[in-house]
């Protein structure tokens, strides 16, 4: 993502150019692109909708705005969007690609990949998933063979190879918000939920679907650091604080929000969404909400694999904290093609 500077940068220059010529169905899906970026989804998906009532077959257009749908969890009109890509350009393997994050199974996402491979053999992140999918049906020969080809070192191979270490294997999702669901359902929902790394609140208003209350904790001005290739200021809200029924939001950089907070007696947490990204953050998270975990307690990390600096960040920490505090960790489910993964601690 850009950072926020870049981000109001292209706005405005897709903006002035807009007011020179209104009726540029490319300049209004950049438009959208834009806005997506920066969170504004209620615009962005405005501007694909202009772009396609000047160009109805614009697939790239329906591609986008099925990207920013299921970014806020609309995931059947997403589905209609990318079928309506594909259907324009029935070679369009992107738009099979972004099918795959739709599945709510194995059997619907072995489908899209095959349709996406069939378009484009050479799909790198396809035949990445299909490696997976083969995996988790007990033939690893797909695994071993990229694992010694030039893909070897590719982090969603790694995140595979880290998967083999674990005692069985977890339960494997590819929708971001199908993964939620399964983690919900796991969940006493009699407890509230916690989440650090709000952003604009996509994730916490779909928890609060399920829950009664939610605690939620930003800085709502973007990373405090670099985050490899991020600048620091990448993924801010500009300021701006969801207003969430059941929610309550802290704002500020965790080392000194987080003390306070939890310095008074909180309610044990049903599930924890952790998407702070920052190695730093995610310690200092799970440090701070120690007292409110215990071995019923769910952790969702955001980013734990198949980044490419995915044994830097969230995984890092949460071993980190394992060790520190003489625990381990469970994993419940993962989905490689959302980057999630979800524990429970054993012996806390």
């Amino acid at each position: 993502m850009k950072d926020e500077g870049d981000i109001k940068a292209a706005i405005a220059s897709y903006r002035a150019a807009l007011k020179i010529e209104p009726d540029h169905a490319k300049v209004l899906c950049n438009l959208g692109n834009a806005l997506k970026d920066g969170g504004e989804l209620e615009q962005a998906l405005d501007s694909y909708r202009q772009a396609l009532q000047i160009d109805p077959d614009f697939a790239e257009a329906y591609n986008n705005m099925g990207s920013a749908l299921m970014t806020r969890a609309d995931t059947a009109e997403a589905i209609n969007c990318y079928k309506q890509a594909l259907a324009l350009r029935p070679d369009y393997a992107d738009a099979a690609w972004n099918l795959v994050g739709t599945a709510t199974n194995s059997g619907e996402a072995e489908d899209w990949l095959g349709r996406c491979l069939a378009l484009e053999q050479d799909h790198i992140s396809a035949r990445l998933n299909r490696c997976v999918l083969q995996f988790y049906k007990g033939d690893r020969s797909d695994f071993d063979q990229l694992r010694q080809s030039e893909l070897g070192d590719h982090p969603l191979l790694r995140s595979l190879a880290w998967l083999t270490t674990l005692p069985s294997l977890p339960e494997l999702h590819f929708n971001r918000w199908s993964f939620f669901d399964s983690i919900i359902a796991r969940s006493d929902r009699s407890r509230p939920f916690y989440e650090f790394g709000v952003f604009t609140g996509e994730a916490f208003r779909y928890l609060m679907r399920s829950f009664d209350h939610g605690f939620g904790f930003d800085t709502f001005a973007g990373l405090p650091e670099d985050w490899h290739d991020e600048k620091a200021g990448s993924y801010s809200s500009a300021g701006k604080i969801p207003v969430i029924e059941g929610g309550e939001f802290i704002a500020g950089e965790f080392e000194a929000s987080l003390p306070k907070f939890f310095a008074e007696p909180r309610p044990l947490a049903a599930l924890i969404n952790f998407d702070a990204d920052l190695y730093s953050s995610t310690l200092c998270a799970l440090t701070n909400a120690k007292p409110v975990i215990d071995g019923q307690t769910l952790l969702i990390f955001d980013e734990f694999i198949v980044n490419e600096h995915w044994e830097q960040d969230e995984y890092k920490a949460l071993s980190d904290y394992c060790a520190e505090n003489d625990c381990s960790y469970e994993v419940i489910a993962v989905s490689f093609f959302t980057k999630q993964s979800a524990v429970r601690l054993v012996g806390i």
